[in-house]
């Protein structure tokens, strides 16, 4: 009995773990391909939000550029809606901050901690086409760069 009762449990792991969700931190990383001065860009990151589709609004931190909240999708009892802020990091990085959030249709709303699949396929491709048209080149998230370098 213990045998088989081994082998259930482990058939119920390797379920869970397949229907797990990948997750992804909520932010990407993005190297500055030429050395322009500050306020170049910011109206080049300016421009990429623009283009993808995002409205800049005023951001409470000073280095920061922030976005107006968009809805990524709708759902029966909420939609997922989120916003952008862009941070530069030295002088050749910037990062975008990805805050994400479910609204309720009670009208409460809940922090989601992380980026499901979908969210990154809503996301993710217009920013990085944006960016790279603004001479912002992806550099990934520490886990993808770290899948970068072990297969190479």
């Amino acid at each position: 009995m213990s045998r088989y009762s081994s082998l259930l449990f482990f058939s119920f792991v390797l379920l869970f773990v397949g229907c797990s969700p990948s997750l992804a931190p909520l932010y990407r990383d993005y190297e500055v391909s030429t050395s322009p001065n500050e306020h170049q860009l910011d109206t080049r990151i300016s421009s990429a939000l623009d283009r993808a589709g995002w409205t800049v609004v005023s951001s409470d931190t000073p280095q920061a550029i922030s976005t107006e909240e968009r809805t990524l999708s709708t759902w029966g009892l909420y939609r997922v809606t989120a916003s952008l802020e862009v941070v530069p990091l030295g002088e050749n990085h910037v990062r975008v901050l990805i805050h994400p959030y479910r609204k309720f249709f009670t009208g409460s709303k809940s922090k989601i901690p992380y980026l499901s699949r979908n969210l990154k396929r809503n996301l993710i491709p217009d920013l990085r086409q944006a960016f790279t048209e603004q001479g912002l080149v992806a550099v990934g998230t520490p886990m993808e760069r770290d899948r970068q370098t072990l297969t190479r």
